[in-house]
């Protein structure tokens, strides 16, 4: 009992210290969203992101946790359109601490003006973090998943620590 009782110490001492290591990083980004299964002409446009990621830059393997606000604009001579999300996420972090690949997942709650409604969907994607301040992230958007399409992005994200 003893011996458990030091493990379970051990662990939580552990985790604390990793804890204590995690940054929480406010980025920034410009990008392009499309939408390949539409018929109209306009199916490409930009696409700004903020928000922050958490998670402990030095380890090679971190669970990160964090959020992203997305605007979008596609536009088109017959029906233009756009959509604002926020997006809670979470992702994991491999890698040394001057290169990662970090594949994250969301939920996203907003409106989308093809549907006319506010509504939820979902994000999936991968990034690629180059050194302390630059990210390639790809990523798929559903705005909404009854009856609507999804966006593929490219967004240049820009960390700020």
């Amino acid at each position: 009992m003893k011996k458990l009782f030091l493990i379970l110490i051990a662990a939580l001492a552990f985790s604390s210290g990793a804890f204590a290591q995690r940054h929480s990083t406010p980025y920034a980004g410009i990008g392009v969203a499309s939408n390949f299964r539409s018929a109209e002409e306009g199916r490409t446009g930009p696409a700004v992101s903020v928000g922050f990621r958490n998670y402990n830059r030095e380890a090679i393997l971190s669970f990160g946790v964090g959020a992203e606000a997305l605007f979008y604009y596609i536009p088109s001579s017959t029906r233009s359109t756009w959509g604002i999300f926020a997006i809670p996420e979470i992702g994991l972090a491999i890698g040394p601490d001057f290169f990662k690949v970090y594949p994250h997942t969301g939920f996203m709650l907003g409106y989308d003006s093809a549907d006319n409604v506010f509504g939820w969907g979902g994000k999936e994607g991968i990034a690629f973090d180059f050194g302390r301040h630059f990210t390639v992230d790809f990523s798929t958007y559903v705005p909404r998943y009854n009856f609507n399409e999804a966006l593929f992005a490219v967004n240049f994200v820009w960390r700020f620590f």
